[in-house]
This record gives structure tokens, C-alpha cells and sequence, in this order.
């Protein structure tokens, strides 16, 4: 196995494991690691314009730890797009931009259920960027990242309908 290739399983695995949190903290603390393997893995596959999206990612969840400013969520996007467009040597490319504006707007606007299923949109288009550049770690990551994203959707909601509800007295 070849290094890129290996940066992309361990990518894969810190993915696992940070969308299995269901604090939100966690999760994005879990997030920081992944996208750093991440955009070790597609900068050696020489696929700059992906490097630069895991840049502004890693940018991205940091600020959203501390911050849900919609400013800076639009400054991210900008930049995102600018960086994006001129960088793109195909069409496909540009479905990392399209992952990250959908994901800078859930980590800084959602918590909870949304933010998870904005996270699970992301992962979406990013699947099918790998699928189209033959990314074997990171069609394994996103596809696990999908599974483990839905599983911690089911166990949030399970957890939250086991809850007993509040009565009103009238």
C-alpha cells in the first residue's frame, strides 16, 4: 500500500471515531485530526485544489469551536470559492467547494441532528469526488463516515425519544 493511500485509511479511521461522539466538542476536536490526514493524503495524490478545501477545513472547524459568526462562515465560503475556482482542473473539482460551503454553514449554524445531517451532505459530495479520482481511503472514509454519521444521527434520536416527556397541567 502506498503512503497516499495509507493517510487516507487513517483519515478514514479518525473520521470513524469523531463522528461516533455525540458531544459536539468532541466531535470537532475528532474532525481537526481527520482533516489533517486527510489533506496529507490528497496532497500526495497531487490533487491541490481537495489540499486547499482540508486547509480551509481545518480553518473551518477550529473558528466553529469558538465562534458561530455567519461572518465568518461567509468569509470562509469566499475564500473557499475563490481558492477552489482557481485551482480546478475539472468539473469535479468544483464538488469540494460544494462540500465545503455545506459544511462551514452546519459547523457554524447547526448543532445536534442538523449539524450531523449538514456533516453527512458533505461527506455525500466529497464520496463522490473520490469515487470520480479513484481515492480508495477516502470512498472507504466518506462511506464510513456516512454509516458512523447515521448511526450517531439513530442513537441521538433514540436517546432523545426515551426521554420522558413533560406534562402540561391545565
Amino acid at each position: 500500500m502506498d503512503l497516499a493511500q495509507m493517510a487516507g485509511w487513517l483519515a478514514a479511521a479518525a473520521a470513524i471515531i469523531a463522528m461516533l461522539k455525540k458531544s459536539d466538542l468532541r466531535l470537532k476536536q475528532g474532525l481537526i485530526i481527520h482533516t489533517v490526514l486527510y489533506g496529507v493524503h490528497f496532497a500526495l495524490l497531487g490533487l491541490p485544489t481537495a489540499v486547499v478545501s482540508c486547509v480551509i477545513a481545518l480553518a473551518r472547524i477550529t473558528l466553529s469551536i469558538y465562534t458561530r459568526s455567519l461572518l465568518c462562515a461567509a468569509a470562509l465560503i469566499i475564500i473557499s470559492a475563490a481558492m477552489a475556482l482557481a485551482l480546478s482542473r475539472s468539473t469535479v473539482d468544483i464538488l469540494s467547494l460544494a462540500a465545503s460551503v455545506v459544511l462551514t454553514l452546519s459547523l457554524f449554524r447547526f448543532d445536534g441532528i442538523k449539524l450531523r445531517l449538514g456533516l453527512l451532505a458533505g461527506s455525500i459530495l466529497w464520496l463522490i469526488h473520490n469515487v470520480y479520482f479513484q481515492s480508495w481511503g477516502g470512498i472507504c472514509l466518506e462511506t464510513c463516515f456516512c454509516l458512523s454519521t447515521l448511526w450517531g444521527l439513530w442513537t441521538i434520536v433514540r436517546e432523545q425519544n426515551e426521554k420522558p416527556k413533560k406534562e402540561i397541567c391545565l
